[in-house]
């Protein structure tokens, strides 16, 4: 047993040897000796040192503090690297089974870290190393001075500051103060990422919504749902089930058909699966399984967005005052196109053989692949009052050739859930900005970006911070001010 494996046993869960791997150049398989099965793996760089090792299956739960993981996770480090101190425990991030703890270089000029240099290790909660990954890549650090005070930068960062008046459910698993109600909120945009010390152009984004267009009211002439999904009497209810308050058909021409899920959210070859309310009979999902070979004459988007528009007054006579829509466009995939130059052309041919050899092989793996129909996506914004209510997006696709509504996902939370809420602020945008400023704190840190030959360049900047709140502060309670911050879980960061 070589050196490194003596060092790694300590910390694997089973005895193992190792060997080099077969499969990749580099690196070497570690094989539990009991029954000679692949475990993990690690690597070396050309000094002989350690820069990676993962376990194949995820380890158990427990209950070690996070003190406790950071005493394992330096003792790896201290085990394969002993006397280094060129890297400092930097920070632990809960990951809900396992913790990443961050070992990172420190700068000596302002004596902040250099984030993404060092070792990253995974540990579980019970105290399992279950990855480690050491970066030794150059890099440069550039130097300027501070022309820009933290006051400044905290007043530009808020100059860029915007907000989304809306309605929203305050989910407990997203915001750690969230009480799972809906409430009248300002959503937080942010335009500024960093603000550089140096006082230069610092980078922004435009953070928008899609544009919801309003809908037409329009007289539903579709009898039921049944002719907008396609079901004639060609087609055989296979079998139907009852669960959890939900009927789900499972239709298919293929009357001897017996392969295929009651689950909505897997694919079922040749079927078409609708799911409804048991007691109502309100249609809430459609998945089409049908074979199709795309070709014949395209309906167009003025079409589909027809039949898509039939389903949704099918279902809300109201649906013009109830929601927006956002049009997503994709273009068939054709290779009759006029190239650049030769080059392209024979970058596609290349791409095209090599397409067709993963086809042929994907076709030897499973021989129930289908070519399914290509769809036009639409994607219905649900409103209140003139109000987005964030989060909520039922998804209706359109078969290009056919016009069936291949898919369809209904995502309408009920009316009684906010329909009460005031839609008139109490909090305004200016209060807002000032109650989001009271949690916010710029500080100092190093950003990477990566000059044209790909090496990391770090400089200097003002980044937003919420000491106080744990996590970022997303949205502003419109009606009684409260700052909510989204839920980062157990974190420590070591300035």
């Amino acid at each position: 047993m070589n050196k490194i494996m003596e060092k790694l046993q300590a910390f694997l869960p089973v005895e193992a040897y190792d060997q080099v791997s077969e499969d990749e150049y580099g690196i070497f398989d570690i094989l539990e000796s009991a029954t000679d099965e692949i475990i993990g793996s690690y690597s070396l760089n050309e000094k002989g040192e350690l820069i990676s090792y993962s376990l194949v299956d995820d380890a158990s739960e427990g209950e070690l503090r996070k003190e406790e993981l950071t005493a394992i996770a330096k003792k790896f480090v201290d085990t394969f690297f002993p006397g280094q101190q060129e890297y400092e425990f930097s920070g632990i991030l809960d990951l809900d089974n396992p913790y990443m703890v961050t070992y990172e270089k420190r700068d000596e000029k302002y004596g902040l870290f250099i984030h993404s240099t060092g070792f990253t290790i995974t540990i579980s909660t019970s105290g399992q190393i279950m990855s480690f990954y050491s970066t030794d890549e150059e890099y440069e650090i550039q130097y300027s001075d501070v022309v820009v005070s933290e006051e400044e930068a905290l007043e530009k960062y808020i100059e860029g500051l915007d907000f989304e008046l809306n309605i929203q459910k305050f989910d407990h698993e997203v915001y750690k103060n969230g009480d799972n109600n809906y409430h009248l909120s300002y959503s937080v945009i942010e335009q500024i990422m960093e603000i550089p010390v140096d006082g230069s152009e610092f980078p922004s984004i435009k953070e928008e919504y899609p544009t919801d267009l309003t809908i037409e009211k329009r007289e539903c002439s579709v009898k039921d749902v049944f002719e907008l999904v396609g079901l004639t009497t060609d087609y055989t209810l296979l079998h139907k089930q009852v669960l959890d308050g939900k009927r789900v058909e499972v239709w298919s021409k293929q009357v001897s058909l017996d392969s295929y899920s009651f689950d909505m959210e897997e694919e079922s070859n040749h079927v078409i699966k609708l799911c409804f309310g048991e007691k109502d009979g309100f249609l809430l999902q459609v998945k089409n399984g049908e074979e199709h070979d795309n070709s014949g004459e395209d309906i167009g988007l003025e079409n589909a967005q027809e039949r898509a528009m039939g389903l949704l007054f099918k279902l809300y006579p109201d649906a013009h005052e109830r929601f927006r829509l956002e049009i997503f466009e994709t273009e068939n995939d054709e290779f009759d196109d006029v190239f650049a130059d030769e080059e392209e052309a024979i970058e596609l041919e290349e791409d095209l053989n090599e397409a067709e050899m993963f086809e042929e092989e994907f076709d030897d793996w499973d021989e129930e692949y289908i070519e399914v129909e290509e769809t036009y996506t639409f994607y219905v914004h649900l409103f209140h009052q003139g109000l987005r209510v964030v989060n909520h997006v039922t998804v209706i696709e359109v078969g290009r050739y056919t016009g069936k509504i291949t898919h369809f996902n209904l995502d309408v939370p009920s009316l009684e859930l906010y329909s009460n809420l005031p839609t008139k602020p109490i909090i305004s945008v200016d209060d807002a900005k000032e109650i989001y400023k009271r949690h916010l704190k710029m500080e100092r840190m190093f950003i990477r970006e990566y000059d044209e030959d790909g090496m990391s360049v770090y400089s200097l900047a003002y980044v937003a911070d919420f000491p106080n709140t744990v996590g970022h502060v997303r949205a502003i309670d419109a009606t009684s001010g409260e700052a909510m911050y989204v839920d980062v879980g157990d974190a420590t960061f070591i300035k």
